[in-house]
């Protein structure tokens, strides 16, 4: 067993239901976190979207490197992907997201009446993995608390439409993610992003893995205080239990929550998109 597992019921559950609802829908909001451009887009995910027409939405783009950003942006649109990037707390990024939307909306409404069907507003399925911000996403564009909203992941335990507008309607759905974390080194990468519960490991033995993985993606963050290790952290932040030695367990969480946050400054956990490469 690996230092990371979390699979909770309502995800499994859920994510069998979203095999009939894709039925319905007629395209879909992909929601990828910025500091995972690539390895948050799950198989899982794209085997159960299948053929369905797609926009690829870059959440939290605060929190990860502008100029990596921008280069998986062009990866995605060298390969016909329609991308947006967004800050849902800000709202940058929603005006175009609008307008590619209603331009989909369009495009499946002439052709229900080119079939001599009425038109009816497009469904559009939001997906993404776990705390990627899909329920604030869907807030923003409704102009209301539409979706129940939380800085953690399994806050949305159902699937169920939000009408946004006479044209659209959004299904807000838990979060998608592999239903065995096998790969670590991509589980380690969830839990630095927050896209697992902390209940799922142990901190105090994640920590120097996830220390080692930000060293190699962004060696000028690494450390972000004197001392190297969770000891110099805690030394840092005055993180003392009593007697005046280090409050280990503490001093790993808030060292995870910090990462979690952006407050060692933006970093893009996956590496550049291949060079003349294609999307796979």
């Amino acid at each position: 067993m690996g230092l990371i597992n979390w699979y909770p019921g309502h995800i499994a559950k859920a994510q069998a239901t979203l095999r009939d609802k894709i039925k319905l829908t007629d395209f879909v909001l992909e929601l990828v976190d910025a500091r995972l451009p690539y390895s948050s887009r799950f198989d899982v995910t794209q085997n159960l979207l299948g053929a369905k027409t797609r926009i690829v939405v870059f959440t939290k783009a605060d929190l990860a490197e502008p100029a990596k950003t921008q280069r998986w942006l062009q990866f995605y649109r060298q390969n016909g992907v329609s991308v947006v990037v967004l800050n849902a707390q800000t709202g940058q990024g929603l005006a175009p997201l609008r307008q590619l939307m209603l331009a989909e909306a369009h495009v499946i409404d002439e052709r229900m009446r080119a079939r001599g069907r009425l038109p009816r507003a497009s469904r559009v399925m939001v997906v993404g993995l776990p705390n990627v911000g899909k329920s604030s996403l869907i807030n923003k564009l409704a102009k209301k608390k539409a979706a129940q909203v939380g800085d953690k992941p399994g806050v949305t335990r159902d699937v169920r439409w939000i009408r946004l507008e006479k044209s659209l309607e959004l299904l807000d759905t838990p979060g998608i993610i592999p239903p065995k974390l096998e790969d670590q080194e991509l589980a380690l990468k969830l839990a630095m992003v927050g896209a697992v519960s902390t209940e799922s490991y142990d901190p105090i033995l994640v920590v120097p893995a996830a220390l080692e993985l930000l060293g190699a993606c962004a060696p000028r963050l690494t450390p972000p205080w004197p001392e190297p290790g969770l000891a110099g952290y805690a030394r840092a932040r005055g993180i003392v239990a009593a007697g005046g030695g280090m409050d280990e367990p503490r001093a790993a969480r808030m060292l995870m929550q910090d990462l979690r946050s952006g407050s060692f400054g933006p970093v893009t956990l996956d590496g550049d998109p291949p060079v003349g490469g294609t999307e796979s």
